[in-house]
Parts: structure tokens; C-alpha cells; sequence
């Protein structure tokens, strides 16, 4: 039997609410005959012939809330939703307790399949018009009216990406489509276009990250969600809200940023530790106990100690092993950052903490003034005379140091480089070792 295109999207939740609709009590052989055959019925998608069947059934027990039921189901096939819903509230009336839910449920789906028309018609007279961004957001009204009529949704999700350019938008939608009807072509075909703007809601993602980083906490937090609506697969949206929730000493949103890696597979040992803040998180023992809730008490004993000063210590030798890091020294600033005198070596290791300080020892020369000579094979640096890190690009200065030198630090390059693990390696180890108490005064 023929069926127009709004009954053809209807279907499918009717389908759904008439195969999970459970049996009242003991009927009539001969009505449970008939309910039986307008269930299968509409099973079919035969909704002409299963309004007959499911009125047969209500004339012959009228007290029957079941046939009301899917005489209401019936008519909402067809798209006759008046009629529909009144069965539906007549329905309801008769329902014993335990079946009101399932009948209320209809009730509701009835209404909002009734909006979605609505505003399908809406759509399209706004499209006609050239009333773009008002098509496109009355079919996204359309589609979260029931989430059962697809093609609205993917439609709103076109007008988004291709005449509105919303890539944000048109993702949010389609996300939506793919969640609410799984293993179906509409959610293929959302899945397929999520593909197709994936490096643009890369793009834009990572945009808001990068903005993210230089702001205080409170303004970044609404650029960091922005960039999750864009692409909520993005990784580092978590490490850097977790950075810098940890840099503010904000506990409970670094728990929460910790939990969305894990739900992620994202959780590692030197992700954690780059967290600002974590070794003293780590000594509360309500923090210390989500650790071993996430990660397992070994793996959080683990994290204890490599956000140590000398586990830092040992990250920083790691990082130079894999030739990431250079030691800089420079004096004589021109005033715009320049120094006339300088050197930049290659770090091949930190030896040790022993007490405040360590050995750094010294490679290759990547590049000196001609008045320096580099030749020196390692520095001790004590680490109660280093400043607070700041960094400026792949640098992390640490203040002068070094027989007058004006200004000492860390290049962190290669691809990947951990700046900010570096960063926070310099702070904990410094933190560890307060400044030398000022001499005494001579009397």
C-alpha cells in the first residue's frame, strides 16, 4: 500500500514503540488475536490495515487499553495526529499502573512527531523565501521533536555546512543523528559526512586550544568547550583544561578533565605529570585515591614518583637522550631580546639531585657567538637561584645563572616537544629547594 514520505518517517518509531510494548493481563483469546494482529501489523508498516485491526479489537472490549493503544499508533503512522493522541489520552485512562509509562511515552512522541511537522513545513516555506539560517535551525527543531525523523536532521546539517558555513553546527547535528539511531543509513550517512568536515572542526579546534593556553582559567574554559563542540575527539582539549586547572590549583576540574582521558584511552604517566600542581594534589588523600581509582595503586605510586623532584630530574634526562634539549646562556641584551654573547649546546643528561643541585652535562655546540667558547663539558645549576620558568616559543628561560650570564635556559625542540612538561619539571624541582637564606649581616 502506498505511504506518503512523512508516513515512511514516521515509521520508524512507531515501529519501535509497538515491538517494545508489553502485554497487559489476561484478554479475551479472540481480542489478544486482534491486538496481536495490529502489533504485527504495524510491525509491517501497514497502517491502514492495522488501524482496522486495532478498532475490531476496541469494539470488541472496549475496556481493552491495549487496542486503544494501537489505534493511537496507527493513526500516528498515518500522520493523523489529532485522532492519534486522543486515542492515545484514552489509552492512558484505561492503563493500569504499570503500563501508564509506555502509554505516556506514545503521548509524547505523538506531540513532538506533531511539532516536527510543524516545523517542516516552516522549513521549507523559510527555504523558499531564502530564509537560510531559519530553514536550516526549524529542521533541527523538526528533528529533535522526536529524533525519529532523520532526514530533517541530516537536512539541517547540509543547510549548516554547505550554505551557512557552520561546520560546528552541522557536526552537532549529525553527532546527534549517528547517537540516536546507531547501526542505521541515516547514521552511516552522518558518519559519512562528519568525515568530510573533520579537518576543518580540526582546524577550528585547535584554534580555540591555542587561545586557550594563554588565558587565565575562567577565560579559557569557554573557548576550551567551544573547541569540543568542534571536535570532541581532539585529545589535547583535556590535557590543556587539565593543565591549566591544575595551574590554578582547581582539583575538581582536573579530576574531571582526568576522567574524560581515561574514558579516552589517553591516560599516560608523562601526560599526568605535565599537570601543574599534581604532586601536592597527590599528597591529599581523597586526590590520591581517584589517582588509584583511574589508574591502579601501582600506576599512581608510579606518578608519586615521577612527579618527585627527582623523578622531574629523570624526565629531564630522558627528554635529552632523545636530543630535545639545549642548554642556553646569553648576556649583553640588545633591548630586543638579542644577546651579542651566547652559546647553545646540547643537553646529554642531568646528573642527580643531590641536595639542590645537579650536573648537566654538555654536547654538541648548535650555536655560539665568536667570543664564546664553548667548550666547558657540563654546569652545575643550582636550583635554589633559578627563577620561575617562563617560556617564549621552544625556550623555557630560567633566569641568569652561570658567572654572570644574564640569561640561562632550556630549547625543547624536536616534533612533539614536551615545553610544557619541561616547564613544570623546572617548577616542581625548584619548589623543592627554597632560595639560600640572604648572608648574614656583618656588625
Amino acid at each position: 500500500m502506498f505511504q506518503s514520505r512523512g508516513a515512511r518517517a514516521c515509521a520508524p518509531i512507531v515501529v519501535t514503540l509497538a515491538l517494545a510494548f508489553a502485554s497487559g493481563p489476561a484478554w479475551s483469546q479472540a481480542n489478544n488475536a486482534q491486538v496481536d494482529q495490529a502489533k504485527q501489523l504495524i510491525g509491517e508498516e501497514r497502517f491502514v490495515e492495522a488501524l482496522a485491526a486495532a478498532k475490531d479489537a476496541a469494539r470488541a472490549d472496549p475496556a481493552d487499553y491495549r487496542a486503544r493503544y494501537y489505534v493511537a499508533m496507527s493513526y500516528m503512522g498515518l500522520r493523523q495526529f489529532d485522532q492519534a493522541e486522543a486515542e492515545a489520552t484514552a489509552a492512558e485512562a484505561q492503563a493500569p499502573e504499570s503500563a501508564k509509562a509506555a502509554v505516556q511515552k506514545l503521548t509524547a512522541t505523538i506531540r513532538g512527531l506533531r511539532q516536527g511537522v510543524s516545523d517542516v513545513t516552516e522549513a521549507e516555506a523559510a527555504l523558499n523565501e531564502g530564509l537560510i539560517g531559519k530553514a536550516a535551525r526549524l529542521y533541527e527543531a523538526a528533528w529533535n521533536a522526536g529524533r525519529n525523523a532523520p532526514d530533517h536532521g541530516l537536512k539541517a546539517a547540509q543547510l549548516y555546512s554547505t550554505r551557512l558555513s557552520q561546520p560546528v553546527d552541522a557536526a552537532r547535528v549529525l553527532r546527534q543523528v549517528k547517537q540516536a539511531l546507531p547501526n542505521s543509513a541515516a547514521a552511516d550517512s552522518a558518519e559519512a559526512e562528519l568525515k568530510v568536515l573533520a579537518p576543518k572542526l580540526r582546524e577550528i579546534a585547535t584554534g580555540y586550544v591555542t587561545e586557550a593556553r594563554a588565558l587565565p582559567l575562567a577565560q579559557a574554559l569557554p573557548k576550551l568547550q567551544a573547541a569540543e563542540a568542534a571536535d570532541p575527539s581532539y585529545s589535547t582539549i583535556f590535557l590543556v583544561r587539565a593543565q591549566l586547572a591544575g595551574a590554578a590549583g582547581a582539583s575538581d576540574l582536573v579530576q574531571a578533565a582526568i576522567k574524560e582521558l581515561a574514558r579516552r584511552n589517553l591516560i599516560t604517566i608523562e601526560r599526568l605529570a605535565a599537570i601543574p600542581n599534581l604532586r601536592t594534589m597527590l599528597a591529599t588523600p581523597d586526590f590520591a585515591t581517584f589517582m588509584a581509582d583511574v589508574i591502579g595503586s601501582e600506576q599512581a605510586a608510579a606518578l608519586t614518583r615521577a612527579v618527585s623532584p627527582e623523578g622531574q630530574v629523570d624526565f629531564l634526562t630522558r627528554v635529552a637522550q632523545q636530543g630535545q634539549l639545549q642548554l642556553f646562556i646569553g648576556r649583553r641584551n640588545d633591548g630586543a631580546g638579542r644577546f651579542q654573547s651566547y652559546a647553545r649546546r646540547k643537553v646529554t643528561a642531568l646528573q642527580g639531585l643531590q641536595g639542590c643541585t645537579s650536573v648537566i652535562l654538555l654536547g654538541d655546540t648548535v650555536a655560539a657567538s665568536p667570543d664564546v667558547v664553548a667548550g666547558l663539558p657540563s654546569r652545575i645549576i643550582d636550583w635554589r637561584q633559578v627563577d620561575a620558568p617562563a617560556v617564549s616559543a621552544d625556550f623555557v628561560g630560567f633566569g641568569p645563572m652561570f658567572d654572570g650570564w644574564e640569561a640561562t635556559g632550556f630549547n625543547v625542540v624536536g616534533d612533539g616537544a614536551p615545553i610544557q612538561r619541561v616547564v613544570e619539571a623546572i617548577r616542581v624541582i625548584r619548589d623543592a629547594c627554597p632560595p639560600p637564606p640572604p648572608p648574614a649581616k656583618r656588625r
